[in-house]
């Protein structure tokens, strides 16, 4: 098929602060076989109202069920060949479908990932480069990726029950890889912009709060997963625990000396230095969800 038919799915839970840009720019794909799915999971704020400014969007409300759920909703919603999956508060360029489509073109059965580079300023979106600190070994990140729409069926779709907290993503993408499904990334070119907050010391707190909730989820990824692959994505083993109670300090990264250094930072323009530096303090709260789920 020359120009198979692509479907944007993005799940969406209370991001009315910012969906209006996001989906401002989402909406300028340059691909004309294309539509947009945005899946709704229960938000309390105005996000219906925005979604409604844009005419070529469907637009389908849920209860909260979780990313998985809404993900599975918008790929039962989806006529295309192709879903690519993209997060709520990730900027998309106008070539992106095009850049995805080219590579299932080439590669018939792969999970088609792109990269993602990291932003605390909206102002930054398509200007900030790609950085050694935004490289990821991920090879399923809902924020930039696609499949093709049989594949996902083959598999089930998302894990609604298990992982509802996450590691939803990483589930489907070794699912995948058992069915046959390779893995193909995007070089140079198809990189998305993920906003990752103002970087305040409440957005940063969040930020660890989420990695609690990771940390936890990881437990149940591992007794689903007993691999030696899976222990080093989950980090969830003796020996990990044993060495972030020696790497890591929980006080100090709740500290007004750690957010001082990260203000300072971000005031000397080094950007990706301060996400990078925030995003290694997340694992002492990954570490400390997974001691928490082990307690029980």
């Amino acid at each position: 098929m020359k120009f198979p038919r692509v479907s944007i799915v993005m799940p969406v839970y209370n991001r009315g602060y910012i969906l209006e840009k996001i989906l401002y720019y989402l909406t300028l794909q340059d691909y004309e076989n294309i539509e947009y799915v945005i899946v709704d999971d229960g938000s309390t704020d105005n996000t219906s109202e925005i979604v409604k400014k844009f005419p070529k969007i469907k637009y389908i409300y849920r209860e909260n069920g979780g990313c998985a759920a809404a993900r599975n909703t918008g790929i039962k919603n989806s006529t295309g060949d192709i879903i690519l999956f993209v997060d709520s508060d990730v900027f998309v360029p106008q070539d992106l479908a095009r850049i995805h489509v080219k590579y299932h073109l080439k590669f018939p059965r792969a999970i088609v990932q792109g990269q993602i580079i990291r932003i605390i300023r909206i102002e930054d979106a398509f200007r900030q480069k790609f950085s050694i600190y935004d490289y990821s070994r991920s090879f399923f990140d809902t924020a930039n990726v696609s499949v093709r729409k049989k594949d996902l069926e083959n598999v089930g779709g998302f894990d609604e029950i298990n992982f509802k907290k996450g590691w939803e993503d990483l589930d489907i993408g070794i699912r995948l890889l058992k069915d046959g499904v390779k893995v193909k990334r995007i070089i140079r070119e198809g990189y998305v912009w993920h906003y990752e907050g103002d970087y305040s010391k409440k957005s940063i707190l969040d930020f660890f709060e989420d990695r609690v909730r990771e940390g936890k989820a990881s437990v149940d990824f591992l007794k689903k997963y007993p691999t030696f692959q899976a222990k080093m994505m989950t980090m969830a083993t003796p020996f990990f625990l044993w060495l972030s109670e020696k790497i890591f300090n929980k006080e100090f990264y709740k500290s007004d000396e750690f957010f001082d250094k990260i203000r300072k930072l971000i005031e000397k323009g080094e950007i990706s230095k301060a996400i990078s530096k925030v995003r290694f303090a997340g694992y002492c709260f990954h570490f400390e969800g997974i001691r928490e789920k082990l307690k029980g």
